[in-house]
């Protein structure tokens, strides 16, 4: 393939997943524990392609992965006795797909009509040895919920949030509905603060992500030009060799 091909195809391929790493974490921005998304990229020597003249190496980019942005998002207060927020690098242990524990930072929990604690999407919250939590009380009241997770009913300890940390929280990784898989990795004891009636927000910024999809924008269409002139100029030297 052509030189100029090759590299303005190879740009147009890297913006693209770009753009949609970028438009990923807008629609996301109002997620609850949500965390911002990037694309890795690394410099690629065998190309293929090459010049007759100095430099005789032509070099480009390919994505290698996606990272991810484990900051703290805002905590908000709600005023639900059911939401809970985590301050720290810590994640709720959730029931998944297949029954096995998965991982979230979304703490908008409720109870469904036979007292066991679900998620929004109806998964069962689980405790610290991993088993679904049920939370019964005859008396109408509130159940509290301790900065380490104890959850109790009219003083009496009913239960307690299984929440584990990992010593490297961004090589986890998403799976859908707003959780995580451990990808093999060990948990460890939590050592942050469990916050009742509160939810984290997205780490989304806005204001950056919208530039960014403007950049991203313009870069390609520069990239599109680039590979269209490419294109005309070997088209017309194609014809004018056939002319002579």
């Amino acid at each position: 393939m052509d030189n100029a091909l090759l590299l303005g195809l190879q740009t147009e391929r890297v913006l693209q997943r770009r753009l949609d790493v970028a438009a990923n974490n807008l629609a996301n921005v109002n997620t609850t524990g949500f965390k911002a998304d990037e694309l890795l990229t690394e410099e690629v020597d065998n190309t293929g392609a090459s010049a007759e003249v100095g430099p005789t190496d032509i070099r480009f980019v390919r994505d290698v992965g996606v990272g991810r942005d484990m900051r703290q998002g805002e905590v908000a207060s709600t005023g639900n006795p059911l939401d809970v927020a985590i301050e720290g690098n810590g994640f709720f242990m959730v029931q998944g797909p297949n029954g096995q524990p998965m991982y979230t930072r979304d703490g908008a929990f409720h109870l469904t009509g036979d007292g066991q604690l679900v998620t929004g999407d109806g998964r069962a919250v689980l405790n610290s040895g991993g088993a679904p939590i049920t939370i019964e009380s005859d008396r109408g009241e509130s159940p509290q919920i301790g900065r380490d997770g104890a959850i109790t009913v009219a003083g009496n300890e009913v239960g307690r949030l299984g929440v584990v940390m990992f010593a490297a929280p961004g090589a986890l990784s998403k799976v859908g509905d707003n959780l995580w898989d451990a990808q093999g990795q060990a948990s460890e004891p939590f050592d942050g603060v469990v916050m009742q009636g509160a939810l984290e927000g997205s780490n989304v910024r806005p204001v950056v992500e919208i530039t960014r999809l403007i950049e991203i924008s313009r870069a390609y269409q520069s990239a599109a030009q680039f590979v269209a002139n490419a294109d005309s100029l070997r088209q017309r030297a194609i014809q004018t060799l056939g002319q002579a």
